[in-house]
């Protein structure tokens, strides 16, 4: 069904349309800063020692295996919450599991590729998705319009941008897609490790939600509501069907209490969606009932994701005529890839 490529070479749909200005991201490791957004309390007890990591020029699970190996347990001892990027700068909680053990000198860990900046003790692992979000910090090279990026920045902290998954979730050339396809696909599926099942239904279904709210905005544009449309409240997993758009939900989005959730397709136990909506979504994944069906089979439940993500704590700094720093925070799951490519058509392969 699917070509290797055809992730990559999607056209997804922005949502505030017009002209951009381009910039240059990622001349180094610096230019691209992410801190973990998760307070925890020391306890200074229990068998699991949580490390606050910074780490530069590696990804999360190198940084898990070295703990792992520096402690002389298995990788499967290490937790953490979400995963980082390696060509950045970034900070994070790792815990892991040493029962009996003293507090070990973790210092002697720290190089130029991870440093380990506090350590604490608690009696509960690390479980992955527990952060609330992400704080970035990016620098942007080389603007060639420094007053248009301005006011398209302007725009996204008001509006918001589509919540797409970044490309990284999809492999380097969509491959992680094209793969997971056949795989899901097969008469008789392999056997695959944890890690790689839960890859590839990832970007099967991350996949279709980019199809989906691209979509939306192509064919309805992005101001559209359709009655019978899926809800979420703002900073919650809470959701509800809206049979029919009234005022009050009208101000409501506006106020950016609620949003429009999408749905990372699976097996469903309820319908989130009614009406014109359920009808647009399941005219637009008729071509993929197949990738659905075995969904299902593989008890993979239905989930919903918000359209759009504002970011919050919004900053924006100008360093000179064509260097600009834009800090601000997202929710767990959603990429920084989103509000960049908003706000400037970006070289330097931003994630």
């Amino acid at each position: 069904m699917l070509a290797p490529d055809q992730v990559n070479c999607q056209a997804l749909a922005a949502l505030n349309v017009g002209e951009k200005p381009n910039a240059a991201s990622k001349a180094s490791p610096e230019d691209f800063q992410v801190i973990e957004q998760l307070n925890v309390d020391d306890e200074q007890e229990g068998e699991h020692q949580w490390l606050w990591v910074k780490k530069r020029g590696a990804n999360t699970a190198f940084c898990a295996e070295k703990i792992a190996r520096f402690a002389g347990v298995s990788p499967k001892q290490v937790s953490y919450s979400g995963l980082k990027d390696r060509q950045a700068v970034t900070w994070q909680w790792f815990s892991i599991q040493l029962p009996g053990k003293d507090t070990l000198d973790w210092q002697q860990l720290n190089d130029n590729e991870m440093t380990v900046e506090r350590v604490i003790r608690r009696t509960k692992k690390l479980r992955s998705g527990l952060h609330t979000g992400n704080r970035f910090v990016i620098r942007l090279h080389n603007v060639s319009d420094m007053a248009l990026l301005k006011d398209r920045w302007h725009q996204v902290t008001q509006s918001g941008a589509i919540n797409y998954f970044g490309e990284q979730r999809f492999g380097r050339f969509g491959d992680n897609v094209a793969e997971a396809e056949k795989w899901i696909l097969a008469s008789r599926p392999k056997r695959l490790s944890k890690t790689k099942r839960g890859l590839y239904l990832s970007a099967l279904r991350s996949y279709l939600f980019n199809l989906i709210a691209s979509e939306r905005v192509k064919q309805l544009g992005a101001d559209a509501l359709l009655d019978g449309d899926c809800a979420v409240l703002a900073g919650s997993n809470s959701m509800f069907t809206i049979e029919q758009w009234d005022d009050e939900l009208k101000q409501r989005l506006t106020s950016n209490d609620i949003e429009i959730a999408l749905p990372l397709p699976g097996s469903a136990k309820k319908t989130m969606t009614a009406g014109e909506s359920a009808a647009f979504e399941n005219m637009l994944l008729a071509p993929y009932e197949s990738w659905i069906e075995a969904l299902a089979k593989l008890r993979v439940d239905e989930g919903r994701r918000a359209w759009k993500v504002i970011p919050a704590e919004a900053e924006l700094n100008e360093l000179d005529e064509a260097t600009v720093e834009l800090s601000f925070t997202l929710p767990s799951g959603a990429y920084a890839t989103t509000i960049l490519n908003e706000i400037a058509t970006i070289s330097g392969e931003p994630k």
